[in-house]
């Protein structure tokens, strides 16, 4: 039973960094529409596309949570069964893992997304 816990307590961790990055990307967005000059549209384009990967990374770290307490309640149902329901807890585990490999491909995604756009912004303020 404690790895389905240290896996939520994981899981916690990476969704309390997700709703970080999320306030910063809303953040910056009301700071550039508050700007004199229009945002351009790659700009808005490149907000929305990283809202949307930490949302989508947001919804496959809680539903690798889910999967860990199923495990967790598949364990005492396995040993209620008398270890014939062994498939069931590792089933659960391996699911909400490959949902934690799938949330942290979606913030590699947005971290990409990021460093591109921090890196327009230095070319746009050169420029000037």
């Amino acid at each position: 039973m404690i790895t389905p816990a240290l896996l939520i307590l994981a899981s916690g961790s990476l969704i309390a960094t997700v709703l970080v990055r999320l306030a910063r990307i809303v953040d910056r967005l009301r700071k550039i529409a508050e700007t004199r000059e229009p945002p351009s549209a790659a700009e808005i384009d490149r907000h929305e596309q990283r809202a949307l990967l930490a949302e989508r990374a947001l919804a496959w770290f809680f539903s690798a949570i889910t999967c860990f307490v199923l495990a967790g309640f598949a364990i005492v149902l396995d040993r209620a069964a008398g270890g014939r329901l062994w498939l069931l807890p590792v089933l659960a585990t391996s699911i909400g893992m490959a949902l934690i490999v799938a949330g942290c491909a979606a913030m590699l995604a947005e971290t990409r997304l990021a460093g591109g756009q921090i890196k327009a912004e230095v070319a746009r303020l050169r420029a000037l």
